[in-house]
Order: C-alpha cells, then structure tokens, then sequence
C-alpha cells in the first residue's frame, strides 16, 4: 500500500513543478487547475503511509508541509488563481513550483530500493 501512495505522492508532486504552459496542456478542457490541488491533498493527508516506511525524511516533509499550506491560502483567496491566468501569473504559482521541483529532487521513483548505506 505504501508503494502505491509514494507513486501517487510523486505523481501529484510532479504536476505542481510543472511549468504553467503544461499544467494548463495536462488539465485540458475538461478539468480546471483546483484538480492539482485535489490531487496533492488527497495523497497529503494519507502521507502518513510513507512516512511509516522511512520514505519521507524531515527536508522532503517540510516541503510537502509548505506546499500544502500555499495551497491553502490560495484556495482562501477565492476563485482568481484557479484559472489559466492565475496558473501562469499568480505569484503563488510560481513559489509552489519551486517547491515542488525541491520535493520531486527529494522523491526518488522507488525508494524502497535505495540503499540506506553510504
């Protein structure tokens, strides 16, 4: 079960480092930009699987933390950054992508098979 969410944690993780042009590109006509949110926060809360296997150290946990909290306080302004617009020009935007590239660095495909010695 914990292999299946740390996929699912990268995969959410990679959509918000993504640049606006493809995360507009990924959502397409049919979703609007709160499914990158959705997607971050549905795997967020059930972090707790790969924290119990060792998979998410402090640094990456951090990361994740402040991801979340961004998130938040833009779902707390209303409607403006959740469109195209705010994607590509909301200050906010960009900030989460920094920290979602710093993330993803820290989120190897399958940690399960990274050795803990150096």
């Amino acid at each position: 079960m914990a292999r299946g969410h740390w996929g699912l944690l990268r995969e959410a993780v990679e959509h918000l480092a993504w640049s606006a042009s493809d995360q507009i590109k990924w959502l397409g006509a049919m979703m609007l930009p709160d499914e990158l949110a959705l997607d971050f926060d549905n795997v967020y809360r059930s972090s707790w699987l790969s924290r119990e296997a060792g998979w998410i150290t402090d640094e990456l946990s951090g990361y994740l933390d402040e991801i979340d909290r961004l998130l938040t306080d833009l779902t707390e302004e209303g409607p403006g950054p959740w469109s195209a617009e705010g994607l590509q020009g909301h200050p906010a935007w960009a900030r989460l992508r920094i920290l979602a590239r710093r993330a993803l660095d820290l989120t190897p495909p399958a940690p399960w098979t990274v050795s803990s010695e150096t």
